[in-house]
């Protein structure tokens, strides 16, 4: 798993490539948590991430809970129909902003 932080917009974007699963969850744990760390607006890219396991999504939720603790914003974008249908079958679209592209997920945090 690679992720790397760039600036947009006001928007920090990290953008994650590889597998997120129990064997590089806590590694993408760690970085994802420092790179929330004074940043109100977190867009994670997946659009390089084929497989995410329960403990990847662990890791979005453990995101999640700390940037609304935060009062942050945070939104997901560009996932592959793999990534996606992990999302609908264990209902974690209900818990995230999923947008199709990194532009949509740009705009929307940048209202």
């Amino acid at each position: 798993m690679e992720i790397s932080f760039s600036e947009q917009d006001g928007v920090t974007v990290a953008a994650l490539s590889g597998r997120l699963d129990s064997a590089t969850s806590g590694e993408a744990q760690q970085a994802l948590t420092s790179g929330l760390d004074g940043c109100g607006r977190l867009l994670l890219d997946l659009e390089k991430v084929a497989y995410v396991s329960s403990a990847g999504l662990r890791v979005f939720l453990m995101l999640a809970k700390q940037s609304r603790a935060a009062g942050g914003r945070l939104a997901l974008c560009s996932l592959a129909p793999e990534v996606k249908e992990v999302f609908d079958i264990s209902g974690f679209t209900a818990l995230f902003m999923l947008l199709p592209d990194r532009v949509s997920g740009l705009n929307a945090l940048s209202d």
